[in-house]
């Protein structure tokens, strides 16, 4: 596994800055780890993959769906997306060459290389202030669901680490950047007129082996989301993984259309809590 990491680390093309935000190598073991745990992690992708295909009930019109953090494309039905729309979008700042090796029999499908922070030409200090990250998308009135797979959560961290590797840079900065990265892609979410359907992890837990939660993390950064249509536990790293006598479970929350619009259909409303 070793060998396959590093080929993936040297042949998968990123930028310079994507490079340094660790979002390659993070990929890379997100993809190695899922190998290894496959069993432990179907039921959420299961899970994951039947809450899309709810999302997908009522949609007045099928033309294009968008996956934002498309990733290994294991959180999404991706046959069913292709046989149900005329176009899938998968977008993430990485594509590993085993992913797009997988979609070159995939004519419906098109991979766009995107940061979906809006920062990284801030953070490379060659523009003041965060890009749009989905102007583009959001002029796509052809654009029938969005799909936000298991992105929100890991916005923050990698801005997290940059900041604190970068100290001397650190203070150009607002000191709440990763907040506001979680922040903005909700904002950007908001912006969309078809169905938005939403995965993420919310909580981190960890536990030992007596069962005793140690330490427990805010996924969202304290941003408000509305109550979940589902949720369910992710045991991301069992005993063993990250550490010997430590195990890190997830929640997950699931919103088939987490910001209802009279555009998007009545299927899969969820409530505000």
């Amino acid at each position: 596994m070793i060998f396959a990491e590093l080929a993936l680390y040297l042949t998968t093309p990123v930028d310079r800055t994507t490079r340094s935000l660790g979002l390659l190598w993070e990929s890379i073991t997100l993809w190695s780890r899922g190998v290894r745990h496959r069993r432990l992690w179907a039921e959420h992708h299961a899970n994951c993959q039947a809450v899309v295909t709810g999302a997908m009930a009522g949609l007045k019109q099928r033309r294009k769906v968008l996956v934002l953090g498309s990733g290994l494309v294991r959180d999404v039905p991706l046959d069913r997306l292709c046989e149900a729309f005329e176009e899938v979008v998968l977008v993430d700042a990485v594509h590993l060459p085993l992913v797009r090796l997988r979609m070159v029999r995939r004519p419906k499908v098109r991979l766009v290389t995107r940061d979906l922070t809006g920062i990284m030409p801030w953070l490379a200090g060659k523009v003041e202030g965060r890009s749009d990250p989905v102007a583009d998308f959001v002029a796509d009135e052809a654009i029938d669901l969005v799909i936000s797979a298991n992105l929100l959560s890991q916005l923050a961290w990698p801005v997290e680490d940059w900041l604190e590797k970068e100290a001397a840079r650190a203070p150009r900065f607002p000191a709440d950047l990763p907040r506001r990265c979680v922040a903005w892609h909700l904002e950007d979410l908001r912006r969309f007129k078809g169905r938005v359907c939403l995965l993420s992890d919310v909580e981190m837990i960890e536990r030992d082996r007596s069962g005793a939660i140690t330490d427990r993390l805010d996924l969202t950064r304290g941003e408000a989301l509305p109550a979940p249509d589902e949720s369910w536990d992710w045991v991301v790293a069992p005993f063993g993984e990250a550490a010997r006598d430590r195990d890190y479970v997830h929640r997950v929350c699931a919103w088939r259309n987490v910001f209802p619009s009279p555009l998007a259909g009545e299927g899969g409303r969820a409530a505000v809590g």
